[in-house]
């Protein structure tokens, strides 16, 4: 039989385990991890665009204006925000290095252009530099008719 004084010890007991286990879900917990980042680039604004007014294609290349020493970093996050008024386009982000050119770290086309976008992505460990890359193709186009497709607010960050 229980007597008061040991149920009261078990009440405290089961408070302070379930109180220990509530907390150590938290964000705070030491089981949470975060990765650690650097910003290496920012362009604030429209960083590019690639401009046609009438029915051909056209592709742009954006070299950013720095070279990247990258050798601290695992992985790359890219944000940026993308839009075009052409019904076939395409946003791609790519490295350049010593060992290789042209590596698509990024590409979304079409209806995926115009969103914001966010991605990671590993990379040569020699990368230099850094490219953005627009495209489009207007597929319905009238004389004279404007169509275009840009990049702003572009932000890079390395991850360790």
């Amino acid at each position: 039989m229980l007597n008061l004084n040991n149920t009261k010890y078990l009440l405290w007991v089961f408070v302070l385990l379930g109180s220990l286990s509530l907390y150590s879900c938290g964000e705070d917990s030491l089981v949470a991890i975060q990765q650690q980042e650097d910003l290496l680039y920012e362009d604030q604004g429209i960083v590019d665009s690639a401009v046609v007014t009438g029915c051909y294609a056209y592709t742009l290349r954006h070299f950013l204006q720095d070279t990247f020493d990258l050798s601290a970093y695992s992985k790359l996050r890219v944000e940026f925000d993308g839009f075009s008024t052409s019904d076939h386009s395409t946003i791609s982000i790519l490295s350049n290095s010593h060992s290789s050119t042209n590596d698509v770290l990024y590409s979304a086309s079409n209806e995926n252009v115009n969103m914001p976008h966010s991605f990671e992505s590993a990379f040569n460990s020699d990368t230099l530099w850094l490219e953005l890359r627009l495209y489009l193709n207007p597929q319905v186009c009238g004389v004279n008719e404007f169509k275009y497709t840009r990049a702003r607010d572009l932000k890079i960050y390395g991850i360790k």
